[in-house]
């Protein structure tokens, strides 16, 4: 039966074959309804036009019209509620009080009345059927349409069971309702009865039916919930009928007066009921948000910081975040993460893939000139120049952190209640705002990473040690303010029992100072190697070379000396850096300074250097180091400064080497203290024994 079903739905609906699961069920429940209700349609409207008094209409048309104009304001004060069957299904139950306009009606003019619920409904489903064109919409539309007149016939019954009860000779000769005597009334409560009752032995072969082929099995808290969406729908009418009794009554013993009355009080229940409806309904859309963001936050920081399974944790905490709307999130220009889509999820029952159609390529171009949100209502304008869509929109632009640059979007897509959209749009914005934390967590990490990975290959470049010279002892620190670093050191050992000593900083910082340093640092080095005895043509070179390879504005400090171990001479170059000092072990106040002898590298390519030399006689120790030492700074805005450091120097200057460079480090961190710091610290101390 199933398959036969399937076939016969398929030939008027071919789309249906795409979807799958609770889409197929729900596509199939209203084709084979519409088929199911529309004979009954067509008996129960023949019917009507046999019984219909045309003199009785002409003659009541002012009051009729009346109450066809009062089916219109109860309609738009109708009242719902959603119901979950199970995570990210829901049921929606709607009402309105239109049923006791309509019932009372037939209870006061009798049959001919009935075609107000005929129009009605004509014009109600010929409106959702313009405004609404997508096929889906337009199948359930049909179905709704056909179960909703199918009354008509339901309704003749119960009335031809009336006038019976009453004694009628004719269809129409038992109305009006004579008086709410309990001899009167009774009929009325029955035959309302038997009014409520057949619509619901019309469905109830219907769901039992499709219940059979359900593929999608139910556990038992939400069989319970489906069931009592369905007993809510069903059993609406019944309590809707004793009032229509009472307002038909009121209007026999007090004319159309006494029926407005009674009328008024239930149009301001129905306004408080529609107005409740909306309140709790958006009171559990925001619970179910903040639930969902609540969870999606703590996901993010449990997850893996390189976004890898960003798109699954989305998948499983924001799909049942809209249950009436498909969404997608997508990213379009981020420096990090190529363009993908990062949850594409539809709503129960869609048939059009939301990354299609109305989300074009001109679309994810327009959301990326946009920082703001927006949402479009079904026949609005598009600003990105297509067609208005069916549904409604509502898109939120992902912006980066760091540059507010509109990287993604996300887009809401909404069929039904499109109206409510706006309400979605603090959660959707609160959703973009975790996604781009996300992402720019991600963004931190990887670069992170690339630093950590380039401060190795940096620390690569730097000696694997210091050099163990009997009679010279020597100590080196780096200390750089992040991953990398744009000082560097070097010992660069030469003929003739000579080692050169180089220190150096280049005029930046992070990434682009790291590369410019280990350029400076092999060039240096090749052409110390080639000119061994004159530091001065080394730099030359160097510099040279680094200006013709580099088209940076960076530039670099060095200091370049070639120290003879055996006759204890320091032939050196200074090229704009901060003098090393001499400190004499003889005169032990003295500190002579190696001031520059030429302008950094990397400025002018024919710049040259000037050669000088010093003597380092037994005890005598050289303090080369970097301005991130002197210009070290502290939480007041003081700087270390070189009276410090020659202070510290001198009161360590019978010290080792390791232990003057303790001491200088240490005092310089008792500076500084809690106070960020903005630049590397480099220091090199060469001490000579004998």
């Amino acid at each position: 039966m199933e398959k036969r079903l399937g076939i016969l739905a398929r030939k008027l609906w071919p789309e249906i074959a795409i979807t799958g699961g609770l889409g197929y069920e729900s596509h199939l429940f209203d084709v084979i309804g519409f088929l199911y209700t529309a004979p009954l349609v067509l008996v129960g409207l023949g019917w009507l036009l046999a019984t219909t008094d045309l003199a009785l209409v002409r003659a009541e048309w002012p009051i009729l019209g009346f109450l066809l104009i009062l089916l219109f304001v109860f309609e738009q004060l109708g009242f719902y509620f959603f119901v979950e069957i199970k995570p990210g299904t829901y049921s929606d139950w709607q009402a309105s009080l239109t049923p006791i306009i309509i019932w009372s009606a037939a209870l006061i003019f009798g049959p001919s009345s009935l075609w107000l619920a005929v129009f009605h409904s004509l014009v109600f489903y010929i409106r959702r059927w313009r405004k609404y064109p997508s096929i889906e919409r337009r199948w359930n539309c049909a179905r709704n349409f056909t179960f909703n007149l199918a009354e008509v016939l339901t309704s003749l019954i119960a009335l031809a069971f009336y006038a019976r009860w009453v004694g009628g000779t004719t269809p129409n000769s038992a109305f009006p309702l004579p008086d709410l005597t309990l001899g009167s009334v009774l009929p009325a409560f029955l035959s309302t009865i038997i009014w409520w009752l057949l619509p619901a032995l019309i469905w109830l072969p219907f769901l039992i039916f499709f219940e059979r082929f359900r593929k999608s099995p139910l556990t038992k808290d939400s069989r319970k919930a489906y069931n009592r969406s369905w007993a809510s729908a069903l059993g609406w009418p019944i309590l809707a009928g004793p009032f229509a009794v009472l307002a038909a009554g009121l209007y026999v013993q007090n004319g159309i007066g006494g029926y407005l009355f009674f009328i008024s009080s239930l149009l301001l229940a129905s306004w408080m009921a529609h107005h409740l409806s909306q309140a709790v309904e958006r009171s559990q859309q925001r619970s179910r948000e903040l639930e969902n963001l609540e969870q999606l936050g703590r996901r993010l920081l449990n997850e893996p910081p390189d976004a890898s399974t960003l798109s699954d944790v989305l998948e499983e905490q924001i799909s049942n975040m809209f249950p009436l709307g498909s969404i997608l999130i997508r990213i379009e220009r981020d420096p990090l993460l190529p363009s993908q889509t990062l949850l594409s999820h539809l709503a129960q029952g869609a048939l059009v893939p939301i990354d299609r159609l109305p989300v074009s390529k001109r679309t994810w171009e327009w959301i990326k000139t946009t920082s703001t949100s927006h949402y479009f209502l079904p026949g609005k304008k598009l600003p990105w120049g297509e067609n208005p869509t069916s549904d409604a929109l509502l898109i939120t632009p992902i912006l980066d952190v760091d540059s507010t640059e509109t990287i993604g979007g996300i887009i809401l897509s909404q069929s039904w209640h499109a109206e409510t959209i706006p309400n979605l749009l603090p959660a959707v914005q609160s959703l973009a705002a975790q996604i781009a934390s996300a992402l720019h967590r991600a963004k931190v990490y990887r670069i992170e990473q690339e630093m950590a990975v380039a401060a190795k290959i940096q620390d690569s470049f730097l000696p694997d040690g210091t050099p163990i010279i009997p009679g010279w002892q020597l100590s080196v620190t780096l200390e750089p303010a992040r991953a990398t670093s744009g000082d560097f050191y070097d010992f660069v050992h030469l003929p003739d029992g000579k080692l050169g000593i180089l220190i150096a900083d280049v005029a930046d910082k992070g990434m682009g100072a790291a590369l410019y340093m280990a350029a400076s640092r092999t060039l240096i080095r090749t052409y110390a190697v080639e000119y061994d005895t004159q530091p001065e043509l080394a730099l030359g070179a160097a510099n040279r070379r680094i200006m013709a390879d580099s088209r940076s504005d960076l530039f670099v400090s060095v200091f370049y000396g070639i120290l003879d171990l055996t006759a204890g001479t320091l032939t050196y170059c200074n090229a704009g850096h901060n003098p090393p000092y001499l400190v004499s072990a003889q005169n032990h106040n003295e500190i002579q300074k190696l001031t520059r002898t030429g302008i950094v590298l990397g400025v002018l390519e024919d710049a040259t250097w000037e050669q000088r030399m010093i003597h380092l006689l037994s005890g005598d120790s050289l303090v080369l180091y970097t301005d991130g030492v002197t210009d070290a700074e502290n939480g007041h805005g003081d700087f270390f400064g070189e009276h410090r450091l020659a202070d510290t120097v001198l009161d360590h200057r019978e010290c080792s080497t390791q232990e003057m460079q303790d001491a200088l480090l240490s005092e310089i961190h008792k500076f500084v203290g809690d106070a960020p710091r903005f630049d590397d610290i480099t220091l090199m101390i060469v001490k000579r024994e004998n």
